[in-house]
């Protein structure tokens, strides 16, 4: 009898011991059960960015925001419901404390807006870029250009010193690179982010460069939108090409070459007329009418096309041209120039 109450005694600690741990386990693993299934959470709004910066550790965002509680426990059950490999993409999520991780997971599938990204290539002008950004769906192009007209605060667009003949002020000043535009984001913000871009180029050697060789900074993307656009691109020949250019503007007189005469600058004077611009307009671009560097950049040229428009060729050549498969012919004498283009043209 004895021996049965001391057994009976025994199951009954042992499920006292049970239930208590049961208890503690219940409110130690509460949050983290309560924060898996969306339990007495607190209703609370969350906005979140993923870009590329920080895809790789959303959980931790998540975590940071106060969405989840635990980072490994949310990790966990991605990784069950969707595989190790599952990738977060980029956009805004607006999510809320007390969604579930089920709600979570499904919500992260898709962004409620995305950033956009939009590349703008080397070469393009202002009206070009204009177009770019419209058909992005970043911003109209009027909006685009309206907003080039506005102030921003960067002292080298102090070089810019006749506004009144530039139709697009900000002319070869847009960097071209690809930019993440997001959601909220302005014309004039995209502005802004393609002349910070510009900037970063513009550093302290650059402007040393210019000062040694007494241009203004001005002068130089003037000078590195036409190398730009007469190069084809090609970083094998803009440091040549470049040098032709500055050949002709410091010594005029050599192979009489009064005029830098680049086609491009023809071109881009011809599209102002046909948007409306006067013939004083035109004349101030086109390189077979002004003398010198026209009134300013035609295109948003390369870092390349910048560089070399700094650091020109040594040689003695004065006129160029490219064949049909884009090789590039050079000279120092119009005569030379002339005899060549005719046997490439004859065969």
């Amino acid at each position: 009898m004895f021996e049965k109450k001391k057994s009976k005694k025994g199951k009954i600690i042992i499920i006292l011991l049970v239930l208590a741990l049961l208890i503690v386990a219940f409110f130690v693993y509460k949050p983290y059960l309560f924060d898996k299934y969306g339990i007495a959470q607190e209703d609370k709004a969350v906005r979140l960015e993923i870009n590329d910066d920080n895809k790789n550790d959303i959980p931790y965002c998540l975590y940071q925001e106060g969405v989840i509680t635990s980072v490994n426990l949310f990790k966990n059950y991605m990784n069950s419901e969707y595989g190790s490999t599952f990738e977060y993409q980029t956009g805004v999520y607006n999510l809320n404390a007390n969604m579930s991780y089920k709600v979570l997971g499904l919500k992260l599938q898709q962004p409620d807006k995305t950033n956009l990204k939009v590349t703008i290539p080397e070469g393009k002008n202002a009206y070009q870029i204009a177009q770019i950004l419209e058909q992005s769906g970043a911003c109209t192009a009027k909006e685009f250009i309206d907003s080039l007209s506005q102030s921003y605060d960067y002292d080298f667009l102090s070089a810019i010193d006749n506004k009144e003949m530039r139709p697009y002020v900000l002319e070869g000043y847009l960097f071209p690179a690809t930019y993440e535009i997001k959601e909220d984001m302005k014309a004039s913000d995209i502005t802004n982010m393609m002349l910070s871009a510009m900037q970063l180029r513009l550093d302290e050697s650059f402007r040393a460069q210019c000062e040694q060789k007494n241009l203004s900074i001005d002068d130089v993307l003037t000078m590195a939108s036409i190398i730009e656009k007469e190069s084809g691109g090609s970083p094998a020949e803009m440091s040549k090409v470049s040098a032709v250019f500055w050949n002709r503007l410091n010594n005029p007189q050599a192979q009489n070459t009064p005029h830098l005469g680049s086609d491009p600058t023809v071109h881009y004077a011809d599209m102002l007329e046909e948007q409306g611009y006067d013939k004083k307009i035109w004349k101030a671009y086109s390189t077979y009418s002004c003398i010198g560097l026209p009134t300013g950049p035609i295109c948003s040229a390369s870092e390349g096309a910048i560089k070399a428009a700094l650091e020109p060729d040594e040689h003695a050549y004065y006129y160029f041209f490219t064949d049909k498969f884009e090789n590039f012919y050079y000279f120092e004498t119009y005569e030379q120039f002339q005899a060549k283009w005719k046997e490439i043209n004859k065969k």
